[in-house]
């Protein structure tokens, strides 16, 4: 069970969603210190206090995260951000 679960639509091609997983995996890596599980079109990760997935298809990106005690209290914040980023990536207004 997913404690933060996001999705929203997108226009992007193949190409760009390779890009946008491949950016994802490089913030998570060298930014948050997580380890990568990689398959086409989905990436699980997992680090400090936090595990979930994101996953594309030809219409939808989905993003499952599941967090640990330390760190439910800051899920609104973490949701609020996670959504703001994405909607910037996608050209979501």
């Amino acid at each position: 069970m997913s404690d933060i679960r996001l999705s929203r639509t997108h226009n992007l091609t193949p190409e760009q969603q390779e890009e946008a997983l491949s950016a994802l995996i490089e913030y998570l890596v060298n930014t948050l210190g997580a380890t990568i599980e990689q398959s086409e079109g989905r990436v699980a990760f997992a680090g400090a206090g936090y595990k979930g997935q994101v996953s594309f298809d030809h219409l939808t990106v989905e993003g499952d995260l599941r967090l640990s005690m330390m760190m439910k209290p800051l899920k609104a914040v973490i949701s609020r951000e996670i959504g703001k980023v994405l909607d910037q990536y996608l050209g979501v207004t």
